[in-house]
This record gives structure tokens, sequence and C-alpha cells, in this order.
């Protein structure tokens, strides 16, 4: 008698524990589903925003504090309990790597810290990799024939859909991933620099210097930019570039129209809801119709190559601006540092 009671007295202790620790994961679960759907509304906010400047003046130029201010103050705002943060940056303040030439990724290469000749071999692979063509094109004489591999794969010929995918490009390994396959210093520094996204021009009212440099202006220039950027602002003086020959005063015949621009193509939105210790976290990237695009995606591109019929035509919203990447909970580092 006494063993069973001790062994049933066992045996609900055991079922209490797992049904409050499955209670208390489903409230975790119930929480990130709020959370997600308050960064959500967040994020449309101010997209709606973003929308309404443009309308109202045409083009972004750079990031105005004041919109954050008009989220803060009632366009959107967290339930209570619950911390927001924002970020925002211009992601055409990097160079687009669809679009960047050889001598562009050589130069990259060099800052961040490979050897010249290395540098110019890593650049001619990668640029095979990424211009469009067909993937059974014969590669150009200086890339490798990944033919011989095994198992044995063809060059992408198109534009990078992550950056993990360098690790099957036939560069130096180690220069971008340490052995245990995370990235390299050198790597962080590269997609500081690029963005995966496709556009034309990069930014002088918000590229870095690092940006700058890699796309031919001197040191001087940077310098130049640096100190017009940080000048005490006139009542009437704009506190960016409208065009690009505004820029050559202050640049010179460095403010090259065929590399750089005055207007923002896309912008990367990062969104955080806090509630205790429990986060979630939301990542975008917008941009005007037409001004930026994103990567081809996986499914068009394998249905085009083995022929299928196209996809069903569905009915599309009319949003305002294009998404071209949308992530749930990307890793903390990749998120752009929060302004409110």
């Amino acid at each position: 008698m006494l063993v069973t009671l001790l062994l049933a007295s066992f045996l609900l202790a055991a079922f209490i524990r797992r049904t409050g620790t499955e209670l208390l994961a489903d409230a975790r679960a119930a929480e990130r589903r709020q959370l997600r759907a308050e960064a959500y509304s967040a994020l449309e906010s101010l997209i709606a925003i973003l929308a309404v400047e443009r309308a109202e003046n045409g083009a972004w130029h750079q990031a105005d504090p004041r919109w954050l201010s008009l989220l803060e103050a009632g366009v959107y705002a967290p339930a209570a309990g619950r911390a927001l943060e924002v970020g925002l940056v211009d992601e055409s303040a990097k160079i687009s790597l669809a679009r960047a030439d050889a001598v562009t990724l050589q130069t990259a290469l060099e800052g961040a810290g490979v050897m010249p000749a290395e540098a110019e071999r890593m650049a001619v692979v990668l640029r095979d990799w990424i211009r469009p063509g067909q993937a059974d094109e014969p590669p150009v004489a200086e890339a490798p024939d990944y033919a011989g591999e095994d198992p044995a794969y063809r060059p992408a010929r198109r534009a990078l859909r992550s950056w993990g995918e360098l690790a099957a490009v036939q560069l130096d390994r180690p220069v971008f991933f340490a052995e245990d396959g995370s990235p390299t210093a050198a790597l962080r520094v590269f997609r500081d620099d690029f963005s995966l996204h496709a556009f034309n021009l990069t930014n002088l009212n918000t590229a870095p210097a690092s940006v700058l440099l890699t796309l031919g202006l001197g040191a001087a220039e940077v310098t130049a930019l640096a100190q017009h950027r940080a000048r005490p602002l006139g009542p009437d003086a704009p506190a960016y570039f409208r065009s690009v020959a505004e820029a050559g005063a202050v640049i010179g015949e460095a403010a090259d129209a065929t590399r750089f621009g005055a207007e923002v193509a896309a912008w990367r939105i990062g969104i955080t809801i806090r509630q205790g210790a429990i986060a979630f976290r939301l990542m975008a990237v917008v941009a005007a119709p037409g001004a930026a695009a994103a990567p081809e995606r996986a499914a068009a591109a394998e249905s085009a190559e083995a022929g299928a019929a196209p996809p069903v035509e569905r009915k599309r919203l009319d949003y305002p601006l294009a998404v071209l990447e949308i992530r749930e909970d990307p890793d903390a580092s990749e998120m752009p540092a929060p302004l409110l």
C-alpha cells in the first residue's frame, strides 16, 4: 500500500511539473505572438510615414529624426509594459554587389585586408559567379572550373541570395569563413560595405568613408565630405545634397554621377518589441517602386530552369513601397542600431 502511495505521489508530482512547463511554454508562445503582431504594426506605421514623406518631397535623401518622432508621438505606440526600438539605415549607403565590377570588388577586398594579388584573383572569381548568364556557360579564363569538384556543380550566374552562398564560390575560404564556418572579420567588413540588393547608385549623403574610398574618392575628398556633413546648419541650408551636382561644390570632379546619387534607393528597417525578458525582432528592406530589386528567389529561378509552368498570378496589394526582404528574429548583430 505504501509503495502504491509513493508511486502515485511521484507520478502526480511529475505530471504537475510537466504541466507547469507546458503551460509556461504556451504562455511564452502566446506572448511572442502578441509581440510579433506589435512588430508588424510598428513596421507598417513606419512604412506609411516613409511613403507620405516621399510623396510630399519627391525623394528621400537621408533619414530624418522627425519620422521616428512621428512614430513615437502617436502614429504607433506599443501596448503598456512593452518597449519599442526602431532602427532605420540607408541600404543604398552601401555598394550594390550585383552592380559591382571587378575593380571595385578588388579594392574592397584589399580594404578588408586581403593581399593585392589574392584580392585580384578573388574579384575575378566572384564576378564570374554573380555575372548574369546561363549556369552552363564556360567560365572566364581566370575563373575555376567547378565541374571538377566532387560533387560537381556550376557557378550561379546571378546575384548572391545570401552571404552564406560565398562558401560555394572558389575563393580563399579562410579569408571569409573560419574553420567552424563562422564569418571572419574580413567578411564582416565586406558585408558592411556591400548590399545583396540591386540598385544603381550609392548615396553620397550617407555612404561611410570605406564605401567612398572603394568607389574611388581620395582621402582629401572623403575628409571634405565628412566636414561638410558635420558643419553647423543655417536656417535655409539643406542638411543634404539634393543632387550629385551640388556635391561637386564640395568634392569637385570626384562627384561621379555614374557611381553616386543623392537619393535613398532602399531603407533597412529594424523593429524590436520587448516585454520583460522576451523580445521579438523584425527586419525589412523596403524601396520605392523600381528603385531597387531583391535577389532572384530560388523557387522562381528553379521553375524557369526546369521549364515549369509560370506560377498562378495572384491579386497584388497596391502597396506604397516594395518590400525586398523581411525576416523574423534575425541575429541581433544584423539589426540596424536602435534610434528610438
